[in-house]
């Protein structure tokens, strides 16, 4: 098997414990952690704000470390800092270390590792499957969601939080630094090209010809333009309308993402005792909804990844964001109908399939030479859109006891996205590439002007 597709399962296997324990399993320490500090669901939101903050600041800088020294070592890096994070929120005791720990550690690693370094390292192993490359990645956000979230769920209601915590941080040492040292940066380092492909001798011999050099990188960097792919390096991509665009359509999405994810289980808690449930009832429900949402993600996301190997994905990135506004639709009647909260998991979880659709958009678009590098600028305004989020919807809740106020300005928010989505326009391709193509670079036969075949 292409080694590119055991980076793919490689990335889902570490991306199901982040989503799993943190991303979608934290929602169910929300309110014990509520209860037995004293603290309100906005101050508990308020560190989410801050770790979001932080993951845009450091975006850039882990993008570069990751096209740097490649992804197994930031890989290795957040698998350590946020595994040491849970093992410490297990002896929290106040808020001040609460928002330490949660900050300087889980946010910080979970942030900065795991997606963050594979999905740059799919990019490199894919052209043609990139799509469906990507969605078997975003796999690990349903298997975190489906198997391991709703387990660590009612972890924390039978055994408590603390427990729960001190179990995950375990796990997540004992699994993702070892399977960093499985990734593999790129396909040329095992002699092959983007889909398994073979590389033509006299495709390595130009790029030591055009670049100078032989190493690893600099030798990546030429085949990317030989193959015939996009070659933008960050600088060029980044004065393009098409990058701004795509970062204020995902910035969008991710608005409603961060709020929605985090508060689910409060959130489908106010819903379900809207038919008269209490709160403790209603939790369990609530947790096994997690699990119901992220098998619908199981599902969909390869299915979506598929699809958008032969469609536009940018059109059915818009079309996911259509189903995220209907999902949320479905809650603002707070009738407590277990049907609705069907339809609302399963709509949310498709338009969940369009984070990994994003980063293949990004990857036809730029190709390979900087990806990592844009992606982590992109995190930038991405994460400064989306950090406030769950704090103004705790703050609605707890000044109203409702969410649907909260609601509404979503709604609207899914849809503004799904526009941007739609009318991304595709990069012009940069001066120095249409400078080579000018000069006679064949691409595909390997010659270079004034060289021998």
């Amino acid at each position: 098997m292409f080694y590119g597709w055991w980076i793919a399962i490689i990335s889902a296997g570490a991306d199901s414990l982040k989503h799993g324990t943190f991303n979608k399993g934290f929602t169910s320490y929300i309110i014990p952690l509520r209860a037995d500090l004293g603290i309100s669901l906005a101050a508990i939101s308020f560190a989410e704000m801050l770790g979001r903050m932080e993951g845009g600041l450091q975006g850039p800088i882990m993008g570069w470390a990751t096209d740097r020294w490649g992804p197994r070592v930031i890989l290795a890096f957040g698998g350590l800092t946020s595994g040491l994070g849970f093992i410490m929120l297990a002896f929290t005791e106040n808020y001040i270390y609460f928002v330490f720990v949660f900050v300087g550690l889980m946010s910080q690693g979970f942030r900065a590792g795991y997606n963050n370094a594979t999905m740059p390292a799919i990019n490199q192993w894919f052209l043609r499957h990139r799509g469906l490359a990507m969605g078997v990645a975003g796999m690990g956000t349903a298997i975190g969601g489906t198997l391991i979230a709703p387990l660590m769920g009612f972890l924390v209601l039978s055994a408590g939080w603390r427990p729960a915590a001190f179990i995950s941080g375990v796990i997540i040492l004992a699994v993702v630094i070892p399977l960093s040292f499985l990734i593999r940066r790129d396909p040329e380092s095992m002699g092959l090209r983007a889909d398994g492909d073979p590389i033509p001798e006299d495709e390595v011999n130009i790029s030591e010809l055009i670049l100078g050099g032989t190493s690893e990188g600099e030798r990546h960097g030429a085949a990317i333009l030989h193959a015939g792919e996009p070659d933008f390096m960050a600088s060029e991509a980044m004065k393009t309308p098409t990058f701004w665009m795509l970062v204020l359509a995902v910035g969008m999405r991710n608005t409603v993402h961060s709020g929605t994810t985090f508060l689910m289980v409060p959130l489908a808690v106010w819903f379900l005792m809207g038919s008269g449930r209490t709160e403790d009832a209603s939790q369990p429900i609530a947790v096994a909804f997690v699990g119901v949402m992220s098998f619908s993600l199981l599902i969909m996301t390869p299915i979506v990844g598929w699809l958008g190997d032969r469609w536009s994905k940018q059109k059915l990135s818009s079309a996911c964001m259509i189903g995220g506004a209907l999902s949320l639709l479905m809650l603002v009647n707070d009738t407590g109908n277990i049907f609705q909260l069907v339809g609302f998991v399963v709509l949310l979880a498709f338009s969940e399939t369009a984070n990994p659709l994003a980063w293949a958009i990004m990857g036809d678009f730029f190709g390979r030479r900087s990806y990592a590098t844009l992606r982590g600028w992109q995190h930038l305004p991405d994460q400064f859109l989306s950090m406030s989020t769950p704090v103004w919807m705790g703050v609605i809740f707890d000044r109203t006891d409702s969410f649907f106020w909260a609601l509404i300005p979503l709604v609207i928010i899914y849809c503004l996205a799904a526009i941007f989505y739609w009318i991304i326009p595709d990069p012009r391709t940069p001066a120095r590439v249409q400078a080579y193509q000018a000069q006679g670079l064949d691409a595909h036969s390997g010659n270079y002007p004034g060289e021998d075949s």
